[in-house]
């Protein structure tokens, strides 16, 4: 097998040799230790950026790709342990691993790697797989490949050889099989999910323990089987598009199904996500991952009275994650994020924010961080689906509301409340397909009888012709009668001959009083004052120096003043730019407007280092109301042409930190939003990104050309 020279298949440092393909770690005098998963993972990743800080978050997302919450900070931890134990390492003295409080991890040694010789001739030898496993309970469990991993656990793919059938294995990392809580979860998973029998949830087979081959003996790991599905993800089947609508109602039938199967069982999900929804081939949807379920119980207390949604059928006692928040950030209820007491209403939010972005491609509440999705869960509307996907459908949109509502008073109260409506969506919309499609051949029909043969219709029109003559010469013309008389009183009402009347031409649907159309208001322009909130540099004049962190792209460039000016006219509008050489952009923060009633908004911004796609910017207005807009802004760098934005300013070159210029073009893009006129305007936030910056804004009411205001 022909491997490239460039791949690394070890890496050394200190005297070690870990095996990147294998997992064993070889120290100074020959002795192999295999590591653990998670380790090894750590490892990995420390080498790769050997000297540089890698921070917890990082280590996170390494090890929960699918950003599932657990106890992540105390499962790093061990696996750190773990790992210094292995290198004989210790926190306090490091050698190797060197923690930085409240940012990461740092390795300290250099690092060499090790290329795999190319080779053709020669075969090389088969690495033994960190997934074969065996066990004396189980050993009708074939493992075939590993299939990836969530909050708690990895999954494989394997055969049960007693049955031959495919299996998926879920199994407990190690670093976890040590704490308490951890195995109690993960047998609290196996018990809920096995407690449910439904056709829309992956069914339970077996639990068991099995130890990895090559491993220290008295290690087994415990492990869940479970259905092995083919098909996708929901997550993956969506991928930032709105699904179609039918196939959108009829997953989430089937998804609210088994949530009401679960919730009936007083079992709460606690983790609804695409991620954890999987859509067979045959478009079945089935709902996974119960790793972060909680079993209500009658002793559970919940402080709204009018909830009933979780009956006990004698499930036993609920197990609380530490009082922490657990979840996917941006599947979280507002509860959750409080970290209070759950029902199955949360389970409800958040099918609602799956339901949302099976309609539009995207979540109803995003960020950068996770403290800025929360925020923006705890107390942002989200912007209605329709104006996102205009085939969403109002009934549809209204479920997705009231799903989302952050009082879970007024949200649904049960899974089966959503269903029924849902249900009822689908069969109005299969009834008006059915309606459509009888239409069609009546049409058709019509058409058909009434289509005329071309001699027919000359006919036809010769025969009018001729009935038209007869009847004028036929028909007596009025004789001409004396002009009446105006009395007095008449002559009042009557204009002046002296002023010119327009003739009018009459018609009986114009009979009536016409109702004059509304004036369109006088146009009006105001420019928002951004000095108050300006927190970045973009500007500067030639030959001025700055440094990279002082720039807006943090690597050293910023804009030209000699070829932007003092002002940049776009659509319509001339906007005011802030002095050069100080604070004259905004990023990140919450912009107070001009009190008065306005129809647009028009801005002036550019996107750095190409992470700004799906914006958000939220208007709120005097009486508390708010919307959202979502735009997608283009890199100064490479234009995308998203749509919504069109290039107000292309220039030449830029300058960089000594003050010298970078020979490349820039773009400044031009946005416009649609305002509601009828409501007074208060504040505009801006996307928590830092690589949204925005240079001039302004207010703008009955130009030509813009855009209706929203209603």
């Amino acid at each position: 097998m022909q491997v490239s020279p460039r791949s690394p298949v070890a890496a050394h440092f200190a005297g070690f040799r870990l095996d990147l393909r294998a997992g064993e770690l070889q120290n100074g005098g020959g002795k192999t230790a295999r590591l653990p998963d998670q380790p090894f993972r750590i490892l990995k990743i420390l080498l790769e950026h050997s000297g540089e800080v890698v921070t917890r978050e990082e280590l996170r997302k390494c090890l929960w790709p699918n950003d599932t919450i657990v106890e992540f900070e105390h499962s790093i931890s061990a696996a750190m342990n773990r790992l210094r134990q292995a290198l004989s390492d210790s926190a306090e003295n490091p050698q190797f691993i060197e923690t930085l409080a409240r940012r990461g991890y740092r390795f300290m040694v250099p690092v060499q790697f090790e290329d795999a010789p190319a080779s053709v001739d020669v075969p090389s030898q088969p690495i033994p797989s960190r997934e074969n496993l065996n066990g004396s309970g189980a050993s009708h469990y074939q493992v075939l490949e590993r299939l990836g991993g969530g909050g708690m656990g990895v999954v494989y793919r394997a055969l049960d050889t007693r049955l031959n059938r495919a299996v998926a294995l879920k199994f407990l990392p190690l670093e976890m099989a040590e704490d308490a809580a951890a195995l109690e979860r993960f047998r609290r998973e196996a018990q809920a999910a096995s407690a449910l029998n439904h056709p829309n949830i992956c069914t339970i087979y077996d639990v068991g323990e099995l130890s990895l081959e090559m491993e220290a003996p008295g290690e087994p790991q415990r492990f869940i089987a479970m259905e092995f599905l083919d098909g996708q993800t929901l997550e993956r089947r969506i991928s930032g598009k709105p699904l179609p609508l039918q196939e959108t109602i009829e997953l989430a039938i089937e998804i609210a199904d088994a949530l009401s199967a679960a919730h009936t069982q007083g079992i709460i999900h606690r983790d609804i996500k695409p991620a954890n929804v999987f859509v067979t081939k045959r478009g079945s949807a089935k709902v996974l991952d119960f790793g972060l379920a909680k079993l209500s119980h009658q002793a559970a207390s919940d402080s709204f009275s009018n909830l009933s949604a979780v009956p006990t059928n004698g499930a036993p006692a609920g197990i609380t994650l530490l009082g922490r928040a657990m979840g996917t950030p941006n599947y979280m209820s507002p509860e959750q994020v409080r970290g209070e007491e759950l029902d199955a209403r949360a389970d409800l939010f958040s099918f609602g924010v799956v339901l949302y972005q099976m309609a539009t491609g995207i979540v109803p509440f995003r960020g950068e961080t996770p403290e800025a999705i929360t925020n923006a869960i705890l107390h942002r509307v989200p912007e209605a689906p329709s104006h996102l996907n205009p085939n969403v459908p109002l009934r549809l949109e209204e479920i997705i509301l009231k799903a989302l509502e952050k009082d879970r008073k007024f949200r649904y109260q049960f899974a089966a409340e959503i269903r029924t409506d849902l249900d009822r969506l689908r069969r109005a919309l299969v009834s008006q397909q059915s309606i459509s499609a009888a239409a069609l051949p009546q049409k058709a029909q019509v058409t058909s009888a009434g289509r005329w043969s071309p001699w027919k219709k000359w006919a036809l029109l010769a025969g009018i012709v001729v009935l038209g003559a007869v009847t004028l010469k036929l028909w007596p013309l009025p004789s001409r009668q004396p002009e009446a008389q105006i009395l007095p009183a008449q002559a009042q009402s009557l204009p002046s001959q002296s002023a010119p009347v327009e003739p009018a031409e009459f018609s009986p649907a114009h009979a009536a009083t016409r109702t004059p159309a509304p004036a369109r208001p006088r146009p009006e322009k105001r420019t928002v004052n951004l000095s108050p909130a300006y927190n970045v540099t973009a500007i500067y004049t030639p030959g001025t120096s700055f440094s990279s962190r002082q720039s807006i792209d943090q690597v050293g460039s910023a804009l030209p003043a000699e070829l932007l000016g003092s002002e940049i006219p776009w659509s319509g509008v001339t906007f005011s730019l802030g002095p050069p050489n100080a604070p004259n952009a905004v990023t990140g923060q919450t912009i107070l407007l001009p009190t008065g009633r306005f129809d647009g908004l028009k801005m002036l911004a550019l996107g750095v280092n190409g992470k700004q796609e799906s914006q958000v910017f939220t208007m709120t207005y005097a009486d508390g109301a708010s919307s959202s807009f979502t735009q997608s802004l283009s890199d100064w760098y490479t234009p995308e042409n998203f749509p919504g934005e069109s290039e107000a300013l292309l220039l030449p070159y830029r300058l960089t930190g000594n003050g010298r210029r970078d020979e490349r073009e820039f773009h400044v893009y031009g946005y416009s939003f649609s305002l509601d006129d009828r409501k007074k305007v208060r504040t505009l936030t801006l996307p928590e990104n830092p690589h949204v910056l925005v240079l001039a804004i302004t207010l703008v009411r009955g130009l030509p050309g813009s855009p209706s205001p929203l209603r």
